[in-house]
């Protein structure tokens, strides 16, 4: 094995802060990984210490060195780590994964915004204007000539307002208009206008819906080419951002990441899979979502250094817990869920 034995006073752990597998609260070490760790060493009768690491790397370096027994947290067995270190057999399959904003229901609200947005509002109001000034124009005539139209303004107006609306939208109405060759025209300047502010509100917010469904929505990895994306720093999305040639900007913890994703500055985080839904099951009122299924898969385990001798009893009670309904039970309690493959 490594530098210290099994059976020495105490093993120094390296460990990275990275939720929900490795956490410090009040100098106290939580999360999934410590957990499952802390059972293992129970079951061997194993003392040991953590020792906290700056990055993945550094910790992992210090493992190659001898200078810690194992690294607990979320360690991927990769092809380019095995020539330097050892590994436990995997104890969780991971990948990564997109988190985006979760799509807002229709409200008319929403609707209004970005019907500004596309410059529509303005030619709306226009039409408004019209029509409001041909219920002005109807009613001024009517109390005029019309013996039989209401004689206070509010009920006038409002008789008035509802045939302009009528023959706006549908072209008919009981209203039979200005009489003479000019009411004719006006009759059908009128009709011609209405129908315009009918085809134009319509084509607007039917333009409006489908852009809003068009504009950036993101369901998996093939839509990323193009976009901005947010990653962490130092972590699996960072690197597959870069091999991909994936324009990406990079924040030191979850928090600025997903601040930056709701506040519109990325189209969408990508980064492990239970590190996203983690987040996200504990922040049930941020409106994000995980989209698309796990790409870019690979396993975690612990890292021992070469020929450790850790290695055959800390596979076997990985077995042993795996077996027990240990592990699946563990995922539940961090994921709300077995963790979504």
């Amino acid at each position: 094995m490594g530098s210290l034995a099994a059976d020495e006073a105490s093993l120094p752990v390296g460990v990275v802060q990275m939720a929900p597998f490795a956490m410090q609260t009040d100098g106290v070490w939580t999360g999934h990984s410590i957990e499952l760790w802390e059972q293992i060493a129970d079951r061997n009768q194993w003392k040991f210490h953590y020792v906290e690491y700056p990055t993945l790397d550094q910790a992992l370096a210090a493992v190659t060195a001898g200078q810690c027994e194992v690294v607990v947290g979320d360690v991927s067995i990769t092809s380019e780590r095995i020539p330097f270190m050892d590994f436990t057999q995997p104890y969780f399959r991971s990948g990564l994964q997109i988190m985006i904003v979760e799509d807002r229901p229709r409200t008319f609200g929403r609707l209004l915004e970005q019907v500004l947005e596309l410059g529509h509002l303005q030619v709306i109001w226009i039409a408004a204007i019209v029509v409001m000034g041909f219920t002005v124009l109807v009613t001024l005539f009517e109390r005029r000539h019309n013996p039989d139209f209401p004689k206070s303004w509010h009920d006038g107006f409002a008789d008035a307002f509802y045939n302009v609306i009528s023959v706006t939208i549908t072209g008919k109405s009981v209203y039979k208009g200005f009489p003479g060759v000019l009411g004719r025209l006006v009759m059908v300047f009128w009709m011609l206008l209405g129908q315009f502010v009918v085809a134009y509100v319509t084509s607007s917010i039917t333009t409006t819906m489908t852009v809003e469904q068009l504009q950036g929505r993101i369901t998996g990895p093939d839509d990323l080419p193009g976009k901005t994306i947010g990653v962490l720093e130092d972590s699996p999305g960072q690197d597959y951002a870069r091999n991909h040639g994936i324009q990406s900007i990079a924040y030191p913890c979850m928090e600025a990441a997903v601040a930056a994703l709701v506040a519109h500055e990325v189209a969408a985080l990508v980064d492990d899979a239970p590190v996203l839904q983690y987040y996200d099951f504990q922040h049930p009122k941020i409106p994000i979502t995980e989209v698309g299924p796990l790409f870019d898969p690979h396993t975690y385990g612990f890292a021992l250094p070469k020929h450790s001798g850790l290695r055959i009893p800390i596979n076997h009670t990985l077995l042993s817990l795996s077996e027990s309904g240990y592990l699946s039970q563990l995922g539940k309690r961090y994921f709300g869920q077995v963790f979504r493959q």
